[in-house]
């Protein structure tokens, strides 16, 4: 079997991947400051920032987004406990012998196909 090194496959450089360079977040920035300064009639760039940052503390998600970039975003808790959820009671035991087998051959990196498993010789 070929490897899947090729762009098509998984893994590896893809092209347009990861972060833009340097040159085009700047070029993004002064687009976004132009358009700030000529909608709130002000001529520096910090003018501007303050302008969006005055608009921003009229929205309460907006005085979280300020926060969240000042003093950095604070951790999130996720809770994985399955107490809702009916798979608490899952036993394998339970499964017959045609699930399992799905449940291997996946785990295998094997088709699940039906009609592969019956001879048609």
């Amino acid at each position: 079997m070929e490897e899947n090194s090729d762009i098509g496959g998984r893994g590896g450089a893809r092209p347009n991947a990861g972060r833009k360079t340097k040159a085009d977040e700047e070029k993004t920035n002064n687009i976004f400051l132009t358009m700030i300064k000529e909608v709130r009639n002000v001529d520096t760039d910090d003018e501007a920032r303050k302008e969006l940052a005055k608009e921003l503390f009229m929205f309460e998600r907006g005085c979280m987004f300020i926060a969240e970039h000042i003093f950095g975003k604070p951790k999130e808790k996720i809770d994985l406990t399955t107490d809702d959820l009916p798979i608490q009671n899952f036993k394998l035991s339970n499964l017959t012998d045609q699930e399992l087998s799905v449940i291997l051959k996946l785990h295998a990196g094997q088709s699940t196909n039906t009609n592969e498993d019956t001879d048609q010789s």
